[in-house]
């Protein structure tokens, strides 16, 4: 698991087709039962492996089980990684990432344990690094998106989003939009999603280097997040497309959680929008081919071809 993993949070939401600017953990799919045989036959190998020492072999077990999407045990493998050498941000902030994760996939009790575990994660990896930028973008989210009821807090979203800006003003912009979108506030989302767009244009992403060293403190979804805005609003799209491929290239793609052919969808729409209806047909193809029901590349395809 890359050391900045996280997805955005999506409290107690159900599997959706609905296409956001921001909500993307719906996309995450779980993997069904019959790769289990494959799950346990890698986790028994790594186990066979005597000679390694246990915390490189709970990092190789914690990259595996992210794979196959044991988000449970992911769990127990971090907080013993985190016996072992101590609180981490980081590892405080995948933990908290992966409770989120666990709580928008139970629609029970259990979430609600889930979402507490996760924001105490993300408040102790703050408490450790108060300026831990991935921290304060999943934190902002979860501050905003948890009822109140539950430990969400509005006005501190708010005060972490202006610490981030403050930090990462590209990262501050889009936490911003996500707070007054959410909050039907059009006239602020606007100007803030404006402003992002603004701040992206000057990045240099589509050279390796400069995508390596822009990603290197952010989360490991942001490509994911630049990707989902650009094809939404349908600007700064050639920017989109080179954060997109730099997600898939990654070498932590092999534990991508998201769905695939929401993936695939992404990059079609992406390349529709660039101009490149030729690859946009192959890809959305390739996207109905591993899920046939799924209903944003059936009506993308509908569409427009």
């Amino acid at each position: 698991m890359h050391k900045y993993f996280f997805f955005f949070l999506v409290v107690l939401n159900l599997y959706s087709q609905n296409e956001s600017p921001f909500e993307n953990l719906s996309f995450i799919k779980i993997i069904s039962d019959q790769n289990n045989d494959i799950y346990k036959k890698e986790l028994d190998e790594l186990k066979s492996e005597n000679e390694a020492s246990e915390i490189v072999t709970i990092k190789k077990e914690i990259s595996v089980a992210s794979k196959f999407r044991d988000l449970k045990n992911v769990i127990l493998l971090l907080n013993r990684q985190i016996e072992i050498e101590g609180e981490s941000s980081d590892l405080l902030y995948q933990l908290g990432g992966t409770y989120g994760i666990l709580a928008s996939k139970k629609k029970n009790f259990s979430s609600i344990i889930y979402l507490n575990e996760m924001l105490k994660s993300f408040s102790k990896a703050l408490e450790l690094e108060p300026n831990h930028i991935p921290t304060l973008e999943a934190y902002v989210d979860a501050l905003y998106s948890v009822p109140k009821i539950l430990g969400g807090d509005k006005k501190k979203a708010m005060k972490l989003a202006e610490r981030l800006y403050k930090l990462s003003k590209i990262d501050g912009l889009l936490s911003m939009a996500m707070i007054y979108f959410k909050n039907e506030n059009n006239e602020m989302f606007n100007n803030f999603i404006n402003d992002f767009f603004e701040e992206l244009s000057y990045v240099s992403i589509c050279e390796i280097e400069n995508s390596k060293k822009f990603f290197s403190q952010k989360s490991n979804n942001f490509p994911i997040k630049i990707s989902q805005i650009t094809s939404f609003f349908g600007k700064e799209v050639d920017l989109g497309l080179c954060a997109l491929n730099f997600y898939i290239n990654n070498s932590n793609f092999k534990n991508n959680l998201y769905s695939l052919e929401w993936i695939y969808f992404l990059k079609s729409k992406l390349m529709f929008l660039n101009g490149n209806q030729d690859e946009s047909m192959k890809l959305i193809k390739l996207s109905l081919d591993i899920n046939p029901d799924f209903e944003l590349s059936k009506t993308f395809l509908r569409k427009n071809f």
